[in-house]
C-alpha cells in the first residue's frame, strides 16, 4: 500500500560507513537519530553493527529501539503524562534510558517513574543556545537543575545536551563551523557550572543536522546524536548513490496524456515545495491536494499507467522522513 517509504540499503550502508569513520577519527561516540518508521530489520542489520546507542524524541521511537536492540536510547523530547513515563519506565527495565530535561518537573516525574522498578534513568541537561527554544541558561541555572535533579531517587546527572540540529538552515562551511563551536562552548560553560554535582557528570551531548568532517577533530564532544541519513554537507560523494530515503507512491488517475495523479498530498509530505519526481524521469509536480498530486509529464513518464509507482525525494533524506507523516 502507498504512499510507503522506502530506504536504500547502499546509500545507508555508506553513510554509516562515513559516519563511523569520522566519529572514530575524531574520538567520539555517535547515537543513530531516527524513529519508529525505520524498519527494525533495517537497524538490526545496517546500524546496531555500528552503533549500539540510539536516539529518539518520542517514547513510542524509543520503545521501537529498543525492540531492534539498541543498548543505550537517548531520549531528547519531554514525557510528562503518566501513560508515556508507565512506557518509558518499561523502556529503562531494559535499555539503558538518558532522558533530557530543562525543569525540575521533568526530573520529579522521571524520579517518580524510575522508583517504581527500581531503574536507573541518566539525565542530561539541555542548555539553551540561544534561540529560545527549550534548555535553561548555562551557568547557575544549569547548576541549580543539575543539583536539584541529582538528589532525585532513580536518576543520575550525566551531562548536559546541547541541540545545533536545524535541517531547514542554510550553511556556508564557514558558517557551520563556527555554528558549532560556539554551541559546544555554551555546553562547555553549563557543564563546569554543574560538574560538582557528580563526578559523572562529564558529558557532551550535541545534535546536529550537518556534518563538517574537519571541525569535529577539533572541538569537545562527548557523544554526537546525527541522523544515519545525515546530509554529509561540503563533501563530494565517492559514488552516485541513491537517496537514503524516498517516498513511492502510486498513480491512481490519468485524466490527460500529459497529466497523471498520484496518491501523496500534503497530509503525507506537508510542504511539498521541496519534493521531487525522482524516478520516472520526465515528471514534475503541478500542483497538490491534501490527498493527492497531479503531476506533468513528458518523456520516460509518458508511459505511466494507473497503478505504476512513482518516486518522490527531496533534498536531505532527514527531512523527508520527518515530514512525513504515515499513520
Amino acid at each position: 500500500m502507498t504512499p510507503a517509504l522506502s530506504f536504500s540499503a547502499v546509500a545507508i550502508t555508506e553513510n554509516v560507513r562515513r559516519l563511523n569513520e569520522l566519529t572514530v577519527d575524531s574520538h567520539l561516540s555517535w547515537a543513530a537519530a531516527v524513529t519508529h518508521l525505520v524498519p527494525v530489520g533495517l537497524l538490526r542489520d545496517l546500524i546496531l553493527p555500528v552503533t549500539k546507542h540510539a536516539s529518539c524524541f518520542a517514547v513510542r521511537d524509543a520503545e521501537h529501539l529498543a525492540d531492534a536492540g539498541f543498548e543505550k536510547i537517548i531520549l531528547t523530547g519531554r514525557v510528562v503524562d503518566s501513560e508515556s513515563l508507565g512506557r518509558l519506565r518499561r523502556i529503562a527495565d531494559r535499555t539503558v534510558m538518558v532522558a533530557v530535561i530543562d525543569h525540575f518537573r521533568h526530573a520529579e516525574l522521571l524520579s517518580q517513574c524510575a522508583v517504581q522498578s527500581s531503574c536507573e534513568i541518566q539525565v542530561l541537561i539541555e542548555v539553551d543556545i540561544g534561540r529560545q527554544a527549550a534548555g535553561v541558561r548555562p551557568g547557575q541555572d544549569a547548576s541549580l537543575l543539575g543539583t536539584a535533579a541529582a538528589q532525585l531517587p532513580g536518576l543520575r546527572v550525566v551531562g548536559v545536551f546541547a541541540s545545533a540540529h536545524d535541517p531547514d538552515a542554510k550553511y556556508e562551511p564557514a558558517d557551520v563551523d563556527a555554528e558549532l563551536v560556539k554551541i559546544v562552548t555554551i555546553a562547555e560553560h553549563a557543564l563546569r557550572s554543574i560538574r560538582d554535582v557528580s563526578a559523572e557528570c562529564r558529558e557532551i551531548v550535541v545534535s546536529i543536522s550537518t556534518l563538517r568532517r574537519p571541525l569535529l577533530q577539533d572541538v569537545r564532544i562527548s557523544c554526537l546524536v546525527v541522523s544515519p541519513f545525515v546530509d554529509f554537507a561540503f563533501e563530494t560523494p565517492l559514488v552516485a548513490l541513491p537517496p537514503c530515503v524516498s517516498l513511492i507512491a502510486t498513480v491512481i488517475s490519468r485524466p490527460t496524456l500529459e497529466w497523471c495523479v498520484i496518491d501523496a498530498g500534503t497530509i503525507v509530505c506537508g510542504d511539498m515545495s521541496d519534493v521531487r519526481i525522482h524516478a520516472p524521469t520526465g515528471a514534475t509536480i503541478l500542483n497538490s491536494k491534501s490527498e493527492c498530486s497531479t503531476l506533468q509529464i513528458s518523456g520516460e513518464a509518458c508511459d505511466l499507467r494507473i497503478g505504476d509507482p512513482v518516486r518522490l525525494t527531496v533534498g536531505d533524506s532527514v527531512q523527508l522522513l520527518s515530514r512525513v507523516r504515515l499513520s
